[in-house]
């Protein structure tokens, strides 16, 4: 997993990795393959992108440059991630525990993608300090930021798309203009979205909530029956969403024994005396039931797990799968908000 630390302008921030990778052997010329549609498709999507969240395209000219790969193709790219047969499984769940609030995902990816892992902190002139996990370069797929604020996606799979922001550039996006849960909602609702996914979201002041999402809708769920938690893996649950739910079948990747799992987890520790980091990181590691253990045959695995105490910023990760590597801590983003004071 790289760990970059990157800061300045977007554009400089997107040279800075591009040229580090490219002086380490990486070349995009493997990776981006585009036919006529997918061309389309990503400049239409770059374009409503210059207009909604201009700042990351001046970061991926700027890695684009940094790795000597042409702008536009490196852009179509990046913007047709997750669509068109790409297939992810991720838990997340958040959940209070005292004065605890803990934030806790694992993404789960084929194994292929293992190389392109990657935590980095950013701090960027005009937006938010934050630490935030992804597999495809400039977008990311979990963090959090020095407000408190966590985001984290989980697919849904969706025989529709349109133009306009994936879960890459959303959560990206989140974690650079939003300082809470009610502002990463607010935001939402104004954004173009392509792809299909949950949007997990929770702040330290204990507020969260799941934001299900497609091209075709949006609805935001949270915590029922005075519950302190809420959870989501790889199905809409919200009632106006489920038919836009377009997964094969029930439990594809286990979406629902995953979810079950935690569900049940969460209900059974009902235990302030419990330590709160620990139970999620029992919970992500299969500890409580399936999460991670996918058979070897499906090339297919959890590649990085978080786990953050969100009233404090005590951040945790475990590079690879939590059922197998150690979680370690991570004060990248407490050091950096120590620096600017």
């Amino acid at each position: 997993m790289y760990h970059p630390r990157l800061q300045g302008s977007h554009y400089d921030m997107g040279y800075k990795y591009g040229s580090l990778l490219h002086g380490k052997g990486v070349r995009l010329d493997p990776i981006v393959s585009l036919n006529e549609e997918k061309l389309q498709f990503g400049m239409q999507s770059l374009s409503l992108c210059s207009d909604y969240y201009p700042e990351i395209t001046e970061e991926i000219r700027g890695m684009a440059e940094g790795m000597r790969f042409p702008y536009e193709p490196f852009a179509a790219f990046l913007f047709n991630v997750g669509l068109f047969g790409d297939t992810h499984g991720c838990t997340c769940f958040c959940f209070q525990q005292g004065d605890d609030i803990v934030f806790a995902r694992n993404h789960d990816m084929f194994t292929a993608y293992k190389k392109t892992t990657e935590s980095c902190l950013y701090r960027p002139d005009k937006g938010y300090t934050f630490i935030g996990q992804g597999d495809a370069l400039i977008g990311k797929e979990d963090g959090v930021n020095e407000h408190g604020l966590a985001v984290g996606m989980t697919f849904v799979a969706s025989k529709h798309c349109k133009p306009g922001l994936n879960f890459l550039f959303l959560v990206r996006c989140l974690l650079e203009k939003a300082s809470n849960v009610a502002e990463a909602i607010s935001l939402l609702h104004t954004l173009p979205i392509s792809t299909a996914q949950n949007m997990i979201l929770a702040d330290k002041s204990g507020d969260m909530a799941v934001v299900e999402c497609s091209s075709r809708g949006l609805a935001v769920r949270r915590p029922e029956n005075g519950s302190r938690c809420i959870v989501a893996s790889n199905q809409f649950i919200d009632p106006a969403m489920t038919a836009l739910d377009d997964r094969p079948e029930a439990d594809w990747y286990s979406t629902q024994t995953r979810y079950n799992n935690v569900v049940q987890a969460l209900k059974d520790s009902n235990s302030d005396r419990q330590d709160s980091l620990e139970l999620a990181k029992q919970i992500l590691s299969g500890k409580c039931g399936f999460m991670c253990q996918y058979k070897k045959e499906l090339s297919f695995d959890t590649l990085w797990s978080f786990v953050v105490r969100l009233n404090d910023l005590d951040v945790w990760r475990a590079e690879g799968n939590p059922g197998k590597s150690k979680y370690e801590k991570d004060n990248r983003l407490s050091w950096a908000m120590e620096k600017a004071k």
